[in-house]
């Protein structure tokens, strides 16, 4: 079994910057199509149905390869697989800009997907293990920063096309170069755990790293319960982040940049603040209870449904601003405490494979289909009606996180590093 190093102070802040940028690349190279609707649409003759397929299209790239990458991180070099995630997703975006028809786009939309699928599953994972358990929850905090950084500059530069960037395709370039100099920043980067002196496994180790422990892990009640409520999660967030900026336009009179701005700023803060509260007190209330930060995420789910119901709601801006930031504020934090909640249920060498289980299913079940349905049900009775509705699914979150913390707390004691 490996071990853990020991890193100076100097180094883990560069290694945590480097996994953070990775993270902010991630979720811009992800979202910049969002910001596009309208441009897209019209280049190549999109349904809405069509558009959010094209969520879809990333998303079965996302989780098909998640697994595989999960098995590969227990054999081989997690930062040189992450180098090559990031270099395949990064090409990938450039190539949307470059596509000449929508079947391209589709393809380059999914790539993306196969490479940001090496974000999700060894980005906290390091992140985890470069740190002990009692300063991870605030780590992984500052990890899910990267979602509503990258998640505002990736509105931000889809908001720029018009006013200051010419061709739309433009945008696709710029959200794709960082990803170059990103991926050699990896490959440099150590791993936080000594490998085996031998490359060969014993016969159990086999068993419990290779595709059989996925099974070992869903035979595990609260794992299967904290997947359970970021699926809930998922099915509410990805059709709001996906469809709110033509709706901002459409439904509320903003123009393009005002949408994107608007609402990336909120992100921002958003993020800034609910990543805040879950590592803090997250940190603080795992002292007492060992599932603090499922019961965390499940208070959160709860504040979020009524915020984001009447953020779509509403016909003033202020209101809907205020209202929205609650959401996201709530939504943010329930992230890094789920993945908190994952990080400390598994040993260290499960960890990539729990988080990319986490992926497969919550993105199988979750917004593998949830975009082209919500864009369909929403040219049947609106997207107001259809994004009001689709908030609920965040009871089902709520509900599962509250079972999970009460599960965690009866299981004992959890794995160290």
């Amino acid at each position: 079994m490996s071990e853990p190093r020991t890193f100076s102070r100097a180094y883990l802040v560069f290694a945590l910057a480097v996994l953070v940028f990775a993270n902010v690349v991630n979720y811009l190279d992800r979202q910049v199509v969002s910001a596009l609707e309208r441009e897209i649409v019209a280049a190549f003759d999109l349904t809405k149905a069509e558009f959010g397929g094209l969520w879809s299209a990333f998303t079965l790239g996302y989780m098909a390869f998640a697994p595989v990458l999960g098995w590969a991180a227990s054999r081989w070099s997690r930062t040189r697989l992450f180098a090559t995630c990031v270099a395949v997703w990064s090409l990938a975006t450039i190539g949307s800009g470059m596509a000449p028809d929508k079947h391209m786009l589709f393809a380059s939309r999914f790539f993306i997907g196969v490479g940001e699928a090496g974000c999700v599953v060894m980005g906290p994972a390091l992140v985890a293990e470069y740190v002990s358990d009692r300063a991870r929850g605030r780590m992984l905090a500052i990890y899910a920063m990267g979602m509503p950084l990258g998640g505002t500059l990736g509105y931000a530069v889809g908001g720029l096309v018009g006013p200051v960037i010419a061709d739309w395709r433009d945008a696709f370039l710029i959200a794709g170069a960082p990803g170059i100099v990103l991926a050699v920043l990896l490959v440099g980067l150590r791993e936080p755990r000594v490998p085996p002196a031998s490359m060969s496994m014993s016969t159990a180790t086999a068993a419990r790293l290779g595709f059989g422990g996925y099974g070992m892990l869903l035979r595990s009640r609260p794992m299967v319960l904290l997947i359970a409520a970021q699926t809930f999660a998922v099915i509410m967030l990805v059709p709001m982040l996906h469809f709110c900026v033509e709706f901002f336009q459409r439904e509320r009179g903003m123009t393009k940049l005002e949408a994107t701005t608007s609402f990336g700023a909120t992100a921002l803060v958003a993020g800034a603040l609910g990543s805040a509260i879950a590592g803090w007190l997250g940190d603080r209330l795992a002292r007492r209870s060992r599932g603090a930060y499922a019961r965390l995420a499940a208070v959160a789910y709860t504040v979020a449904i009524p915020a984001i119901w009447i953020g779509f709601s509403s016909q003033s801006r202020p209101v809907i601003f205020i209202a929205l930031g609650i959401g996201a504020t709530a939504m943010f934090a329930s992230v890094p405490a789920n993945n908190t909640s994952i990080a400390n249920l598994v040993p260290a060498q499960q960890r990539a494979m729990a988080f990319a289980l986490t992926v497969f299913v919550t993105h199988l079940l979750g917004d593998m289909i949830t975009p082209p349905l919500f864009g369909a049900i929403a040219d049947e009775i609106g997207t107001e009606r259809a994004f009001q509705w689709i908030t609920l699914a965040l009871l089902g979150g709520a509900t599962a996180a509250l079972a999970a913390a009460r599960a965690i707390d009866r299981a004992g004691e959890p794995p160290t590093r």
